[in-house]
């Protein structure tokens, strides 16, 4: 009988020792997360959320992340507790994703994050982030294409896994602000200058493709004879009003356009084409759905554009197009610096030409502002 006492005693013991933490238990026992932590706790509604919650993965930022973050913090957030819930909301994943199950290939992963001023998509669709594995390290995409790396994984916890990273995730934008972060400029201004840009920031689960700018220099000759209504045509037949990642398009795969035309989407040795215009950037997570980046500007009126999968440059679709040397619509629009965007907005510079002086004016200071903000919002607390 002592003996049978003895074991039962080690066997108690055993599972009590390799009984998973709670995710309190972690935040409060981790010294990486110690501003997360205090952040967190503000909010007794997230923690509980999380404590009561099973299958999912927590991407923490560590505290140079939230301390970096909260010294360039704009004015107005940092007590915007809506915001602030948002933010903790999407950097937790529904699902648990320990790195093994990540890919070299990127793939969209669910967070718990419904606002609607950052998931304004169609119902049921969560908000999103794009995870791939980079040289045996995770990147985790969010708004504004930022990406943020893992820095310490696989932390376990009774709910799921926790992977601290490196900087705080984004929350995810217009689509506006989301191509200044992205060197669209021709494209923002482009939609300003035909009355569009409202309209497609405030869409509802949406797919653009957005030329680059090298694509709308490409046709410079033709855009200063467009009229609003031509051009209102022409980037219409960009956006199609349902979300698409990459991984959601397939080959000879038709969209409905807004413009009421057709996409004609043509995957060939894993690159994806849509008409004739190949994507070279993909999923750029948005507010109200996803940005792919083409290198060719769609013609409505030449839908059956087809690419030259074997030339290095595609031919435009326009085909009395000749190159500017100036790259269009331009004028005003804000410009990326770095990792972030430029503070100031200028109306007069030389880098491009419009059909419409500063037809970006109406995208004014508040854009960085609130660019900014999207990712910085911890609210006050205590920093180390």
């Amino acid at each position: 009988m002592p003996c049978f006492k003895l074991a039962l005693t080690v066997i108690l013991t055993l599972a009590a020792c390799s009984k998973a933490k709670s995710i309190g238990e972690l935040f409060s026992s981790t010294p990486e997360l110690r501003n997360f932590t205090s952040i967190a706790s503000m909010y007794p509604d997230f923690v509980t959320t999380l404590s009561g919650a099973s299958n999912i993965t927590v991407l923490a930022p560590n505290n140079k992340a939230v301390f970096n973050n909260m010294k360039i913090m704009p004015p107005g957030t940092r007590n915007n507790a809506e915001h602030i819930k948002s933010l903790l909301a999407y950097h937790v994943l529904n699902g648990t994703y320990r790195v093994a199950d990540f890919r070299n290939e990127p793939e969209l992963l669910p967070t718990l994050l419904t606002a609607k001023k950052s998931a304004n998509i169609t119902a049921g669709e969560p908000q999103v982030v794009k995870a791939i594995l980079m040289d045996d390290h995770v990147a985790v995409y969010s708004g504004l294409n930022k990406v943020s790396m893992v820095s310490r994984a696989n932390i376990n916890f009774a709910g799921g896994v926790v992977h601290i990273i490196d900087s705080v995730l984004a929350l995810p934008v217009n689509v506006s602000m989301t191509a200044i972060a992205s060197n669209l400029t021709a494209f923002v201004g482009a939609l300003a200058s035909a009355n569009l840009a409202d309209t497609v920031n405030t869409l509802s689960g949406v797919t653009i493709f957005a030329p680059s700018n090298a694509a709308f220099q490409a046709i410079g000759n033709l855009v200063g004879g467009l009229s609003n209504e031509q051009l209102a045509s022409i980037l219409s037949y960009h956006v199609v009003h349902s979300r698409a990642f990459s991984v959601d398009l397939t080959n000879s795969q038709r969209l409905r356009t807004a413009q009421g035309g057709e996409i004609t989407i043509r995957i060939d040795d894993g690159n994806v084409y849509a008409n004739g215009a190949k994507v070279i950037s993909a999923d750029i997570i948005t507010n109200n759905g996803v940005i792919h980046v083409v290198n060719g500007v769609l013609n409505p009126n030449a839908t059956n554009d087809e690419p030259d999968t074997g030339a290095s440059t595609q031919a435009p679709a326009f085909p009395s197009a000749t190159g500017s040397s100036n790259v269009p619509f331009t004028s005003g629009v804000p410009t990326p610096t770095g990792s972030g965007m430029a503070a100031s907005f200028p109306s007069d510079t030389p880098s491009g030409t419009g059909r419409q002086p500063n037809a970006a004016a109406s995208i004014t200071s508040n854009v960085i502002i609130a660019a900014a903000g999207a990712s910085l919002t911890f609210a006050a607390g205590m920093m180390v």
